[in-house]
């Protein structure tokens, strides 16, 4: 094995183990709680069953949405409460609190500790209970709508499960770029509602979008892709051309988010000043 394949490997076990040990720490100060965590438990299905509710309104007047079945779109909506549970047990909750580390200087720790800041931010907080009911409730609706529509099989769950990850990193890199903005601006509740709203508008069928909508919402502000693709998979609805463009978008946004952050983080001047 070459040094630098070794290499690698060495840091991606690494941060394996330290992502282990913030997992299990945060699992335990969830459990403290217990009220708290089934209280969110209740409200993330309730979310998610106020959605399907509107859905069935709409559906009641129309046979399809840009060709989306009613059993197709509960697929559609709970990959998203899927992805968005798979970015709080990543790094979601740590970037939510990216603003006040960098007012109150504490910031500082992220950037002496032997890991990279963007990891140590995601993995320090990273939690369970918050929209862990969207996600039970997610796999649920999409459980469901496999067995309505009966034409699945075990090579596109496969595939559905690897384009979720795509997902995670399209939202991940995302997620870089607008926090990235926080080291000039400070104060990052605006932003932090923009990636909320990302998600939530995610749970439409990226075949709503036409001409200039259609490229802003698949390149630029990847909301027609992130969770429409993955159900589409699933769905059979998908056409392979479109599938290896939500694969470079991936890259694509992964890599920019990463490029903007190391560059943002040389703007930060440390609680010194």
């Amino acid at each position: 094995m070459r040094p630098s394949v070794h290499r690698i490997f060495h840091n991606i076990m690494r941060y394996l183990k330290l992502y282990r040990v913030f997992l299990f720490q945060n699992l335990k100060e969830d459990m403290i709680y217990r009220s708290n965590f089934m209280t969110l438990v209740i409200m993330d299905i309730w979310s998610v069953g106020i959605s399907v509710i509107l859905f069935k309104i709409i559906y009641s007047h129309v046979n399809t949405i840009a060709g989306w079945t009613f059993d197709q779109s509960l697929i559609l909506i709970g990959s998203v409460g899927i992805i968005r549970e798979m970015a709080y047990l990543t790094f979601r909750r740590g970037f939510l609190e990216l603003g006040s580390h960098i007012r109150t200087g504490t910031f500082d720790l992220f950037m002496t500790r032997p890991i990279a800041p963007n990891l140590h931010l995601a993995f320090r907080h990273v939690s369970l209970s918050e929209s862990f009911g969207e996600a039970v409730m997610g796999g649920a609706l999409v459980v469901y709508g496999l067995m309505r529509l009966h034409h699945w099989n075990w090579i596109s769950i496969f595939l559905y499960v690897v384009f979720l990850l795509n997902s995670l990193l399209i939202y991940y890199g995302f997620s870089l770029l607008m926090n990235s903005v926080v080291f000039w601006v400070i104060k990052s509740q605006e932003l932090n509602t923009i990636v909320y709203f990302f998600m939530e508008t995610s749970r439409y069928p990226g075949d709503i979008f036409r001409g200039v909508g259609k490229i802003i919402f698949t390149f630029i502000i990847p909301i027609g892709i992130i969770a429409t693709v993955p159900a589409s998979i699933l769905t059979g609805r998908i056409g392979w051309g479109f599938a290896v463009t939500a694969l470079i978008v991936g890259s694509v946004f992964l890599s920019a988010g990463l490029w903007v952050w190391k560059r943002s983080i040389g703007h930060y001047s440390s609680a010194s000043g």
